[in-house]
């Protein structure tokens, strides 16, 4: 088998307990840490937002390293890192305790969250990249399992033990497969998507010839292949594309990391549902999401990229707004079954789209600072959402307004045109 769908397997699995347990798993700590030190969903709601703008701020960093170290270093560090900030984190006694392990985790989680693996995959593809992509994506909606995981380690054992378990489980798991995962298919004498390797004088046609080249090691050692193409980070940056993109994720996050920071308590309280069961709607999201991921992005293949990702974030928006309106428990699939497909096809197609625009040439600085710019509404969100139920003592205004702001995520994209590369450089945009 092509050694790309390894290294997507390979990425999909530390996303699942890596990445995936903290994100969706956070919402299961609230209630324990309130009652236990009596903070307020503020406070407790902060330290997720903290990580989550840690994150974006983090991001360009990790984007820049990524293309100048490839993945596979980053992926080893990450896993250590948030293995050992779930370990720290069920030994904290203050608040200032759980802000301090979320910067730890939120570092680890920069080597290990999606940016860095979605860097690796779109190396390794090009024909196939949305089908690899959303495969890959396929380890964080899985990762909703690990909510139920963790709330049945909560409740038979408390939530610091259950932290503790965690922690060490993911060292166990997730450093062999960091160690799997190689950064580009030249490292390997492969080319993208399993082709055939073949002589240089028959992979360049006349005019590719005076394109600069790069020699392979390993198996295929002597061939020569066209180097990454693209635009650089500078250029990337004047265009109208990238900012109205960046904007939309922004607008998208404001909403969609506040349901999933918030919905477990929300459902308890606001729709009265029981801590098994609201954990259960937690998980249902990055599981229904899967349908959205693998389906967004097959059809990413074959349809503009642009319009399959602003149909996604119209699904998420309207679920969010959906969310505001549940009153009772038959209401919860309404808004799950729009809300995660669309919140998982946004995951699978957003960096495929981003490739297409952009190219590969600085792949990872360009996500990366596109990441930061949408940090400022995932730090926002949650914040805001935890704010409003302290003043209103219910999330449903906050659920609204931040649904109405998703809304514009949509037309954003759909404005943004193909750039194309500046005249007199060699950095064409596939």
């Amino acid at each position: 088998m092509y050694y790309g769908w390894w290294v997507v397997f390979g990425c999909a699995g530390i996303i699942f307990l890596a990445g995936g347990t903290f994100f969706y798993g956070f919402g299961t700590l609230v209630t324990p840490m309130s009652d236990e030190f009596g903070w307020s969903r503020a406070v407790i709601a902060g330290a997720f937002s903290l990580r989550t703008e840690l994150g974006g701020v983090w991001a360009p960093v990790v984007g820049y390293l990524v293309d100048r170290i490839g993945p596979r270093l980053l992926l080893l560090v990450g896993v250590f890192m948030v293995g050992a900030g779930f370990i720290l984190l069920s030994r904290i006694e203050a608040a200032w305790h759980l802000y301090v392990v979320a910067v730890i985790i939120a570092i680890g989680l920069g080597g290990t969250g999606g940016p860095v693996a979605m860097a690796a995959v779109a190396h390794w593809f090009r024909k196939k990249r949305g089908r690899a992509l959303a495969l890959m994506t396929v380890g964080g909606g899985s990762s909703g399992i690990m909510v139920v995981a963790l709330a049945s380690l909560i409740a038979a054992f408390g939530w610091r033990t259950a932290l503790l378990i965690m922690g060490l489980t993911q060292w166990a798991v997730c450093i062999p497969l960091a160690l799997a995962v190689r950064n580009r298919p030249q490292d390997l004498g492969l080319l993208p998507d399993g082709e055939p390797v073949l002589p240089a004088e028959q992979q360049m046609g006349a005019d590719e010839r005076q394109t600069p080249t790069v020699g392979l090691e390993g198996p295929g050692g002597g061939v020569n292949v066209r180097q990454e193409e693209g635009l650089t980070i500078s250029q990337a940056l004047r265009t109208r594309a990238f900012w109205l993109v960046a904007v939309a994720m922004a607008l998208v996050g404001l909403g969609s990391v506040a349901i999933i920071a918030h919905q477990v308590a929300f459902l308890e309280e606001s729709v009265g549902l029981s801590p098994v069961a609201a954990s259960a709607a937690q998980m249902a999201v990055p599981i229904v999401s899967l349908a959205g991921r693998l389906g967004f992005g097959w059809l990413a293949d074959y349809v503009e990229k642009r319009k399959v990702l602003a149909i996604s974030y119209l699904f998420i928006a309207v679920g969010i707004l959906l969310s505001a309106t549940a009153q009772s428990a038959w209401q919860v699939p309404l808004y799950l079954i729009i809300f995660a497909p669309g919140w998982g096809g946004s995951i699978s197609v957003r960096p495929a789209f981003q490739a297409d625009y952009f190219g590969l040439r600085a792949f990872g600085g360009i996500q990366g600072l596109m990441f930061f710019v949408a940090s400022v509404g995932n730090f926002a969100g949650p914040i805001f959402a935890g704010a409003v139920y302290d003043i209103t003592d219910t999330y449903r205004p906050a659920f609204l307004i931040l649904g109405l702001a998703a809304l514009a995520a949509a037309p954003l994209v759909l404005m943004a045109g193909k750039p194309s590369a500046p005249r007199g450089s060699r950095a064409a945009v596939r």
